[in-house]
């Protein structure tokens, strides 16, 4: 997958990624650049994205913040706030993921089992 075109869909793109990220308070940037690494890696498909240029993104769209040393980073939630109602940042973006990942292999495997091998 490539980096989305409509600036709508960066933002809920990015929204995503930050959310999967404020799971902690900080990072350092070899701990970011592993966790947006990951995240990219947990998608079944390849990309031309890679973790450097999404750090980037999050920085300039305002969702992700350095210190002045530049040396830790942490999610503004007030500026996820302004773009996405409460629901949204209310969501376990880790067990929503699991649970759809579950919810596929679970058809996968019903699939198989009804002789269907598509």
């Amino acid at each position: 997958f490539d980096y989305p075109r409509k600036p709508q869909d960066r933002i809920i793109f990015l929204g995503a990624l930050s959310l999967f990220l404020a799971r902690q308070a900080s990072y350092g940037e070899a701990d970011m650049n592993a966790a947006i690494a990951g995240w990219l890696g947990s998608f079944d498909a390849t990309t031309t994205l890679d973790h450097v240029t999404l750090r980037r993104y999050l920085v300039d769209i305002g969702y992700l913040r350095r210190d002045e040393a530049g040396l830790r980073y942490s999610i503004d939630t007030a500026a996820l706030a302004s773009d996405f109602e409460a629901p949204v940042l209310a969501l376990d973006v880790h067990a929503t993921v699991a649970n759809a990942r579950a919810e596929r292999e679970a058809r996968k495997l019903a699939r198989r089992q009804n002789g269907d091998m598509s």
